[in-house]
């Protein structure tokens, strides 16, 4: 027997490295993204006095390009949101006005719901701006769920005081987040984002139902549910251009 078929079958028979915890929470970020993706989705706000339903959808590149549109209800629909890097604009069509949004503005509700602009503009926030460390690993029928701390890097430009975040890793090492707490610099739990309705969409495994609980707001939460979604799909830099806000889906 040769050493170099030796070799080949030690390597066969090693088991495949574990991810690590900077790799499983990428992977969960990526879940419904992509390198790129389009998705339609429903996102409803509920409050103790009313309950609104929107109609989105979404355009996505790199995490780092994204185009949001509106189609319902009626006084929103054609309302679009830009953002390319670290920058975002709004067109409203009933105004007839693009606005850029300042960085004052970040932490504002988005359509009035529980998200923020700073949610859309750092969405890969998690993976780059904080550091990890594992909490828990649990091994589950058919999974193994990670909890897992995320701690701010020394100047990073975050929000959060620390994040808890929970995804599991599923066979082939496909990796779906579960559960986020964010908290604050003073320690105090903010928000609790849960991820659910678990089912292969787009030919990937992903969370079809995201919901944002605020603690400081009883009654209060947003709930964005996927309806369907496609990846990998060709996306020009010039889709997400400022001259196309005012074009919208067309």
């Amino acid at each position: 027997m040769s050493l170099l078929f030796c070799l080949q079958l030690l390597l066969a028979a090693a088991p495949a490295a574990e991810l690590t915890l900077h790799e499983i929470v990428d992977r969960a970020n990526k879940a419904t993204r992509g390198d790129t993706s389009h998705a339609r989705l429903t996102m409803t706000i509920t409050t103790p006095s009313w309950e609104r339903q929107l109609s989105i959808e979404g355009w996505n590149r790199d995490r780092k390009l994204a185009f949001i549109y509106i189609h319902a209800p009626a006084k929103d629909k054609g309302n679009v949101t830009l953002r390319r890097h670290s920058e975002m604009w709004a067109w409203i069509p009933r105004v007839e006005r693009v606005i850029k949004v300042p960085p004052t503005m970040m932490h504002s509700s988005w359509q009035g719901s529980d998200f923020t602009y700073e949610d859309i503009v750092k969405a890969d926030s998690i993976v780059r701006d904080y550091e990890h460390k594992l909490i828990k690993k649990t091994p589950e029928q058919g999974r193994t769920v990670y909890e897992i701390q995320g701690d701010p890097k020394p100047d990073a430009p975050v929000v959060w005081g620390k994040v808890l975040f929970w995804a599991a890793v599923y066979p082939g090492d496909e990796v779906v987040g579960l559960k986020e707490e964010d908290y604050s610099e003073r320690g105090e739990l903010v928000r609790t984002i849960t991820l659910s309705d678990i089912r292969r969409m787009g030919g990937r495994l992903l969370p079809a139902r995201m919901e944002c609980q605020p603690h400081r707001k009883p009654g209060q939460k947003t709930a964005i549910q996927y309806r369907d979604i496609e990846f990998d799909i060709p996306l020009a830099d010039s889709f997400f251009s400022l001259s196309r806000l005012q074009k919208g889906v067309k």
